[in-house]
């Protein structure tokens, strides 16, 4: 299959529901490939404290609609999701995209966006981007297995795998549960990894004042809620401070969410609120580079479940684009990600195997710098760039113009 050229302008609508743009990397990285390759960009996003409702730019035109007030357990985000889907309907008509065709790009989560576009499927190709599996995210957040809400996102996953033309994932674990749970065509499911920019994550010098004069310096950057382990670094520190206090060991956690407050608790319990910086969110990305590039790795602290035993941690390849190795528990899709560029932990061994590990970096810096440059070389020499990554996205969207032709469409 060739990558798009198209031979006129294609219109492509992207829509995203539970995050911002530019704030969602993906899809703003997406919208600027795209309209890069010469397709006709139209973003539908939340809006985010500061933003204009309209903004156009050389890249893409993006249309906001009001964010809906989120809501406790699951009849709360369900209203959120409810309303969303009436203002995304309701924003749809400013893309002025009613009475052309185009290609319709949803992305998850929820799995129901495309009910804000229901009896619209003339003149459309429609493609499903799998950022979340959404059953497997709700069991990693406490839920049970085979509950009624278990089961709803199961059917909710299942109709937009059918309501799709073609299907993106971001890796091959989320491409086999489309083809075996989706029952989705292996020719309709393309994989389009998460990659940094390489303009702005890129080696950089370490910053004397976020290292504080410390010995060895940890961070994680990336949201902070129950089912993402950051509570294990925490845990990792404390046992740091007992095993080893010859060193000054410090972490700097770049994030929030809604378990920030029982982490600064659970650092304050352990008292080692001393070595821990929590920095909060930063949406400067160059800054964001910067903390990683200050530390000697960069720490993935997520448990094994079946939820993050499939999912790649986009904060894995910022970690390795800004030459810094990582250290994580040893789970199926890390190990693609990783590869020799860091130090994979049996999740049995818990927060003392994770310590144990720094610890040793502490202790042999040859091997640590060894580590470092493998970082450095990783994504490029692993196929996981972003040029890699924007090749594989044209190819879904020659793909989608392949089957806009067959319909009638004049492209």
């Amino acid at each position: 299959m060739q990558g798009a050229q198209p031979l006129a302008e294609i219109a492509v609508a992207l829509v995203v529901q539970n995050q911002g743009v530019p704030q969602d990397m993906r899809v703003a990285g997406f919208g600027r490939s795209l309209a890069s390759a010469g397709y006709r960009v139209e973003i539908i996003a939340p809006t985010r404290p500061g933003q204009l409702m309209e903004e156009r730019n050389s890249n893409w035109c993006l249309h906001r609609f009001a964010r809906p007030p989120e809501g406790p357990g699951i009849w709360g985000y369900t209203r959120e999701v409810g309303v969303s889907l009436y203002r995304i309907r309701r924003t749809w008509p400013r893309a002025n995209l009613s009475r052309t065709w185009c290609i319709l790009h949803l992305c998850n989560p929820p799995d129901v966006l495309w009910l804000a576009f229901a009896g619209r499927s003339r003149r459309v190709v429609r493609i499903f981007d799998q950022h979340d599996l959404s059953p497997e995210l709700y069991l990693a957040k406490g839920g049970r297995l085979g509950s009624v809400p278990h089961r709803v996102l199961l059917r909710m996953e299942r109709l937009a795998y059918q309501w799709a033309d073609l299907v993106i994932a971001p890796n091959n674990s989320y491409a086999k549960v489309a083809v075996s749970r989706g029952r989705v065509s292996a020719n309709k499911v393309h994989v389009v990894r998460n990659a940094p920019l390489p303009d702005v994550w890129k080696s950089a010098a370490p910053r004397a004042e976020l290292r504080e004069g410390a010995d060895f310096v940890l961070c994680y950057v990336g949201s902070i809620g129950v089912q993402y382990g950051v509570d294990e670094l925490i845990r990792t520190m404390a046992w740091l401070r007992q095993v080893d206090p010859s060193r000054r060991y410090l972490c700097l956690i770049a994030g929030s969410g809604d378990a920030l407050g029982d982490l600064r608790e659970l650092a304050r319990s352990l008292g080692i609120e001393d070595s821990i910086r929590f920095l909060g969110w930063i949406s400067d990305v160059t800054r964001l580079r910067d903390i990683v590039a200050s530390a000697d790795i960069g720490v993935e602290p997520c448990p094994s479940n079946a939820f993050n035993d499939s999912s790649t941690m986009i904060k894995l390849t910022e970690y390795l684009a800004a030459g810094r190795p990582v250290l994580a528990y040893d789970l199926p899709e890390h190990r693609v990600t990783v590869g020799d560029a860091g130090v994979l932990v049996s999740p049995a061994l818990g927060f003392q195997g994770l310590g144990a590990a720094v610890v040793a970096m502490a202790r042999d810096r040859g091997r640590l710098a060894q580590l470092t440059e493998m970082a450095g070389r990783r994504l490029h020499h692993a196929g996981l760039s972003h040029a890699s990554s924007v090749q594989a996205l044209l190819r879904v969207y020659g793909h989608a113009s392949e089957v806009g032709r067959s319909r009638g469409a004049p492209w």
